[in-house]
C-alpha cells in the first residue's frame, strides 16, 4: 500500500511542481561547465562516500506519487520486492529521480577520485579539484581510463577550469538494478527533504 512506506505525500497536485535550484557554487558551476541536465545535491552519503549528485524529476511520475501518498521507499528490502509485487499487483511508484551525474571535490585526487570510481556505472562522473592542487600525469590517465572527467577551481568559485572530458553516461555495460534505484530513491527523499522539490502548494 502507498501509505506502508511512513513518507507519504499528502498534497494533490492542482498545477505545476519543479525544482529550487541551489545556491550557486563551485559544484553548480563544476555541473554548468560539464553541461549535466538536473539539480545539483550536494553532501550525499552514499556507499561510504560524500558526494554531490546531479538528477533530473520526472515531474509526471512526482504529481503521481504525490497524488497516491507514496513518498520515497528508501528500504532496500521493499525495493527488492518490487518486481514480485508488480507480478502480482501490477503496479509499483514510479521513478521520479533519473542521475544524471556523480562529483566529489576535493584537494587530493586520488581520494576523490575513489570517491566517484564507484559510481560509473551510474552515470558520468568527474573530480573538482582545488586550486592548488594540480592534476598530475597519473592522475589524468588514471581518471580517462575509468572515464572520470577533471575540473580545477580557479581562485574564485566561476573560475572553473575543465582540464579532461569524461564519459557521458554510464558505462556501456551498465543496467538499471535494484540498487540504481534505491540510490534514485535516496536522492528523492533529499530533494524533498531540503526543499528543493516543490509541491503543488509552494511550486
Amino acid at each position: 500500500m502507498p501509505g506502508d512506506n511512513g513518507l507519504c505525500l499528502s498534497a494533490a497536485p492542482s498545477r505545476g511542481v519543479g525544482t529550487r535550484l541551489p545556491v550557486a557554487g563551485p559544484l553548480v558551476q563544476a555541473a554548468r561547465l560539464l553541461d549535466w541536465d538536473g539539480t545539483v545535491v550536494e553532501r550525499m552519503a552514499l556507499f561510504g562516500q560524500r558526494v554531490a549528485v546531479v538528477a533530473t524529476v520526472d515531474w509526471q511520475a512526482h504529481a503521481a506519487r504525490v497524488t497516491a501518498g507514496w513518498g520515497p521507499v528508501t528500504d532496500r528490502m521493499s525495493i527488492a520486492m518490487w518486481e514480485e509485487w508488480a507480478e502480482q499487483h501490477g503496479t509499483v511508484p514510479p521513478p521520479v529521480i533519473s542521475l544524471t551525474g556523480v562529483l566529489a571535490q576535493g584537494k587530493g585526487w586520488q581520494r576523490v577520485l575513489s570517491a566517484v570510481g564507484g559510481f560509473v556505472g551510474f552515470g558520468s562522473t568527474a573530480i573538482l579539484l582545488h586550486q592548488d592542487h594540480a592534476p598530475n600525469r597519473h592522475c589524468l590517465i588514471t581518471a580517462q581510463l575509468h572515464g572520470v572527467a577533471v575540473l580545477r577551481r580557479g581562485t574564485t568559485a566561476d573560475d572553473l577550469e575543465l582540464l579532461q572530458p569524461g564519459r557521458s553516461g554510464p558505462v556501456p555495460t551498465a543496467r538499471p538494478t535494484t540498487v540504481s534505484r534505491w540510490v534514485t530513491e535516496l536522492i528523492y527523499e533529499r530533494l524533498l527533504a531540503d526543499g528543493l522539490l516543490t509541491g503543488p502548494d509552494d511550486a
